[in-house]
């Protein structure tokens, strides 16, 4: 029988990504852990610990979602100079996107140092955390009406 870090790795070996959430282990895609899906079930509490505990093993590497993130970023969202999105509208939107491709969502805390690392400026106004510079496209063609008065 394999250890729970073993597994863990067998699964990114496999293609597959992991990431807990509250009491589940997500893993994308689902065949990542068919060869092993019956070891990984029997090990479910000790690779969410792992995974959970960031100085063993980090459950959220930026390095897991950046290509998927700019992927992302590229197809659905517009750089718009005078406009704020909601990075948590932001999120859902990206989590979306990125499970009707079979993927696995990042946490909200990843998408944010995400948006970091890619250099949006994000700030907090009235307990809303907003990026600057970026918005739906949908929303950038509508916000670009509205100030060409």
């Amino acid at each position: 029988m394999s250890t729970a870090l073993e597994l863990i790795q067998t699964v990114r070996a496999n293609g597959g990504r992991m990431r807990v959430d509250g009491d589940s282990l997500v893993i994308a895609p689902d065949s990542a852990a068919l060869p092993i899906v019956d070891e990984l079930r029997q090990r479910k509490e000790e690779i969410i610990r792992l995974l959970e505990n960031r100085p063993a093993f980090p459950a959220d590497d930026p390095e897991e979602w950046r290509a998927p993130f700019v992927e992302w970023l590229n197809s659905d969202c517009a750089l718009h100079p005078r406009a704020f999105g909601g990075v948590t509208a932001l999120h859902l939107a990206y989590c979306e996107w990125e499970s009707t491709r079979n993927g696995v969502p990042c946490s909200r805390e990843t998408f944010a140092a995400l948006l970091a690392e890619t250099g949006f400026l994000m700030g907090e106004i009235e307990g809303t955390l907003l990026v600057s510079g970026l918005i739906f496209k949908g929303d950038a063609a509508a916000f670009s009406l509205s100030t060409n008065h």
